[in-house]
């Protein structure tokens, strides 16, 4: 959403509503929150933007997250605070937020889903699912492990290969789960004009964007069901649109398809960390913000030509969030849905950016 100053809050109430009631007026029906996003301030957010009948238009789709909950009460206690800060008597679809091996068994052993049932049996909840990053054997577990409705993956040309992969969304779909797919974009890097994918898309008849090229890829699998897609400006709502309106199973063709994997090659010949900025890794018990610095990293290495890489390192970070504070404790690797080395990556990071 559109925010008041350079971080994730606070939220820019007048622009950010603008945006999300342009985009249901379009018919987009799907609103992804979690009680963590925007620094907890999302879902007071939506339930602020859906007054005045926007609500009845769509469906809520957040989270019960570990990062806010520790027992069985604070899982209870957490539907009841959910609803109150949608403003509704009803979440449509509830997950379980960023299932990893850890996080199940704490879910198991406090009894989360039998809260959520509880309360789907109440009507406060609709389907019932699940979002992870975690590979495709645990992945298929979770999938045969409750009778969920839906499921939410990192899917996108790039990584078609990693987590649940291709594979694990066929296998869902197999089961009768819906698939809800998340970094359609990577993190907002394959919506950039200045990587070398560019040489792949230079050589087609279609005047369309890197990110349209990635959304158009991931329309074509009739397995997916949603796709999200964080927008924060009418022009990025109306370009989503119209690329969902063209884009179904069977639209790309084999000259197409070619073509995107070709732009995968080159993408992975010149992207050094496969950082999405999913934020999972933190917070850093040393405050690095660990995300923003595999960001400037591989903005410096592929913005070949300047330095804007390494002057936002040096001039527009804070010196207590920068890589060289990193002391390898390894907390943030445990975190990390992608598997980076973060504490071997994080001096690199440091030695390639700084001008000390």
């Amino acid at each position: 959403m559109p925010v008041v100053g350079d971080g994730y809050s606070p939220i820019d109430d007048r622009a950010a509503t603008s945006v999300l009631r342009h985009a249901i007026d379009k018919g987009i029906n799907y609103l992804d929150t979690a009680p963590t996003y925007h620094d907890g301030t999302s879902e007071g957010f939506i339930g602020r933007a859906l007054q005045d009948g926007y609500r009845e238009k769509v469906s809520i789709a957040t989270k019960m997250s570990r990062k806010v909950v520790d027992c069985r009460e604070d899982c209870r206690l957490l539907i009841h605070e959910q609803l109150g800060r949608l403003r509704t008597d009803h979440i449509d679809l509830y997950l379980l937020h960023n299932v990893t091996k850890d996080s199940w068994r704490f879910f198991e052993d406090v009894g989360a889903l039998d809260l959520i049932e509880r309360a789907r049996d109440r009507g406060e909840i609709g389907m019932v699912g699940f979002s992870s990053h975690e590979e495709r054997d645990f992945f298929m577990e979770l999938v045969d492990s409750h009778d969920w409705d839906f499921c939410q993956i990192q899917f996108n040309y790039a990584d078609r290969g990693i987590q649940a992969g291709a594979e694990g969304m066929s296998y869902a779909a197999s089961k009768g789960l819906e698939v809800v797919v998340m970094e359609p974009l990577k993190g907002g890097m394959l919506s950039r004009d200045d990587l070398p994918y560019m040489e792949a898309f230079a050589g087609s008849d279609h005047d369309w964007s890197p990110a349209e090229w990635s959304l158009r890829w991931i329309w074509d699998h009739p397995e997916v069901s949603v796709v999200l897609s964080g927008m924060n400006a009418h022009a990025q709502v109306d370009e989503n649109c119209r690329v969902a309106d063209e884009s179904g199973p069977g639209t790309l063709g084999d000259d197409e398809l070619r073509i995107l994997d070709r732009a995968k090659e080159a993408l992975d010949r010149s992207c050094n960390i496969p950082c999405t900025a999913c934020g999972y890794c933190l917070p850093c018990p040393q405050g690095v913000q660990i995300p923003r610095m595999f960001t400037l990293f591989n903005n410096h290495v592929l913005s070949t030509g300047h330095s804007w890489g390494g002057n936002m390192y040096n001039f527009s970070t804070a010196q207590d969030e920068k890589a060289v504070n990193c002391i390898s404790c390894g907390e943030c690797e445990e975190r990390c849905p992608q598997d980076i080395k973060i504490s071997e990556l994080m001096p690199m990071v440091h030695r390639e950016l700084s001008s000390d």
